[in-house]
This record gives structure tokens, C-alpha cells and sequence, in this order.
């Protein structure tokens, strides 16, 4: 993806929150928005 793009990660508890860190880390330049039920980040 290119710098300004946008990325939307529906999910959070699963492997959509390890996805938007990692995604947030490789492509610093990629706004990142996460869209979660949940009210607290939960590892399992």
C-alpha cells in the first residue's frame, strides 16, 4: 500500500488486532482503523 492510503481491519479479538499492529508497524505511512465490539482488547 502506499503512503495515505487507508486500511480498515474489522475484528479485533481474533487475529484483526495483531493484524492492525502489524500492519501499523510495516506501513507506518497507512492509516489504520480497527472496528471492534468489544470494549477492551482481549488475547487470548
Amino acid at each position: 500500500m502506499k503512503d495515505g492510503e487507508k486500511l480498515v481491519i474489522v475484528g479485533c479479538s481474533g487475529s484483526g488486532g495483531p493484524a492492525a499492529m502489524m500492519a501499523k508497524k510495516l506501513m507506518p505511512g497507512v492509516e489504520v482503523t480497527v472496528i471492534r465490539k468489544e470494549e477492551f482488547f482481549l488475547v487470548r
